[in-house]
């Protein structure tokens, strides 16, 4: 599974704005637009957050799986 769609699938899961979740990784909503469009990459530490906040949440992904 690619980034963008673990970004997507945690903010429908949440039902959290991209404002909120950017809020909680210390980011902008407009990086979170980012991610989502696929236009952007995460750096390594706000991928770091982001699954931290998604283990804080029993979001888990199988590494295996991911790109």
């Amino acid at each position: 599974m690619d980034f963008k769609d673990k970004v997507k699938l945690v903010r429908a899961r949440l039902l959290i704005t991209q404002e909120q979740l950017g809020k909680e990784l210390g980011c902008t909503k407009t990086t979170v637009n980012r991610w989502e469009n696929g236009r952007k990459p995460p750096s390594f530490i706000l991928e770091e957050k982001f699954k931290k906040f998604c283990a804080d949440n029993t979001i888990i992904f199988d590494d295996k799986e991911t790109k």
